[in-house]
């Protein structure tokens, strides 16, 4: 039952505090944990999204979902193995021994790890992030996919 927001506005700090004041009452023990800082943006979501979409139209790759999984694999996994010694860890003991098809299967919606499939992208960091977007972008243009309409649109 862990709820997490962000408070970005006036209006998302009153649900907070009207959502921690109606858990207090219901459970009267809640814990709760404050940082300052910004989560990966909804804008990076949807740019991702859109990067997906275009990749699965102009390449053999698949659908969109068969897009995600692919970069999830190709290009989020080593960018938290090479950030992070426990992920690193974990992957190389759990998945590393794995046929390459389990592991990109893995990375899309499953029973194991729900919709989202195995955390990567939702772990990083906005600099992990870019360095996510630079590298799909890197690789699939050189395949002859067009980006900068999308791109020219996430700087604007």
């Amino acid at each position: 039952m862990a709820d997490r927001i962000s408070v970005n506005s006036a209006a998302r700090l009153s649900e907070a505090i009207t959502r921690l004041t109606a858990m207090y009452r219901d459970k009267k023990y809640v814990v709760v944990s404050l940082r300052p800082g910004k989560d990966r943006t909804l804008d990076q979501n949807a740019l991702w999204f859109a990067l997906y979409e275009r990749i699965a139209q102009m390449t053999q790759i698949g659908d969109t979902e068969d897009a995600r999984r692919y970069c999830k694999l190709h290009f989020g996994v080593p960018i938290m193995r090479a950030a992070d010694a426990d992920f690193r860890d974990g992957w190389n003991r759990m998945f590393l021994h794995l046929a390459y098809e389990q592991k990109l299967e893995l990375m899309g919606s499953c029973s194991l790890f729900g919709p989202d499939g195995f955390p990567v992208t939702r772990l990083f960091n906005r600099a992990q992030g870019i360095a996510y977007t630079d590298r799909i972008v890197e690789e699939f243009t050189g395949r002859g996919v067009f980006f900068c309409d999308l791109l020219g649109e996430a700087a604007a």
